[in-house]
């Protein structure tokens, strides 16, 4: 509960009080006031579940006690009431500084001396990343129809720079109706898109190596791959899409009971949920 009385002179900021009781509180506080010449710049009515305070915000600014016995609305205008009575308070040095300072208004830290100073969160071992699951189609030709499956990306990321780490597992078959398999594990340097929530373009080049199975044999080769990622970030996910252009170090070639070849450049295309990791943040003292 934020502020209940619209007057710019008094704030009330407890939720324990009713409407009712604020607005009570709030108009008997301006009528003790309305005849003091020496009447503060504003005054703060808050609490908590456990206890209530007055800030008299001078100056200069006093903390006023409130008991805790009795209805929480007369104690705070019998705090009120005591300190309109006697004289004004002489200047004090300023209060040492306190683990959880008092608010002096109900949005922001005391206005009287210093801020509450921040405390600061580690430095993080790791700024962003995340894990990226996803399907993954590639054109293959040569025999083969297209390919599709799986894919998982992982990315542990500086600022917009990340190391990532890709596998996926496709399923395709021949012109002759055989089935098809490719497995391929990589990783890489990336930026942006999509484990930077800053960027919502990125680039990543990844090398790894790949297995082809089919009918009962199987060719592995090394591949680099460069490509193109564009990410929408919604909340923790984020929606990714990655065009890869792939280059295999040496020809995917069975020609024994079928006579089938992976080209050697080929493009994939894929789309894929990540859920994004990022640090914890300065909070105040």
């Amino acid at each position: 509960m934020t502020s209940i009385c619209e007057a710019a002179e008094v704030d009330l900021a407890c939720a324990r009080l009713s409407a009712a009781q604020a607005d009570e509180v709030g108009a008997r506080v301006k009528l003790l006031l309305r005849s003091r010449s020496d009447a503060p710049r504003s005054i703060l009515v808050a609490c908590d579940h456990s206890r209530a305070w007055v800030v008299w915000n001078g100056p200069p600014a006093e903390i006023l006690d409130v008991s805790s016995e009795g209805t929480l609305v007369e104690a705070l205008l019998d705090a009120i009431e005591q300190r309109v009575e006697r004289a004004p308070a002489e200047p004090a040095p300023a209060p040492a500084a306190k683990p959880r300072p008092l608010p002096t208004s109900p949005h922001e830290a005391p206005t009287w001396g210093e801020r509450a100073p921040l405390i600061e969160a580690p430095k993080p071992l790791v700024e962003s990343g995340g894990i990226g699951i996803g399907l993954l189609g590639e054109l293959l030709g040569d025999g083969l129809g297209p390919a599709l499956g799986p894919r998982l990306d992982i990315g542990v990321g500086w600022g917009p720079w990340s190391l990532q780490l890709s596998e996926s597992a496709r399923f395709a078959r021949s012109d002759a109706g055989s089935s098809a398999f490719l497995y391929d594990l990589g990783g890489g340097l990336g930026w942006g898109a999509p484990f930077s929530r800053a960027h919502p373009i990125g680039a990543a080049l990844l090398g790894g190596g790949e297995w082809f199975h089919i009918e009962g044999h199987t060719v592995t080769t090394g591949f680099a791959s460069l490509g193109l990622r564009g990410a929408l970030a919604l909340g923790a996910l984020s929606l990714a899409l990655g065009v890869d252009g792939r280059l295999r170090f040496a020809p995917q070639h069975v020609g024994e009971r079928v006579d089938v070849q992976v080209p050697r450049w080929s493009g994939l295309v894929f789309v894929e949920g990540v859920l994004l990791v990022e640090p914890a943040r300065s909070r105040p003292r």
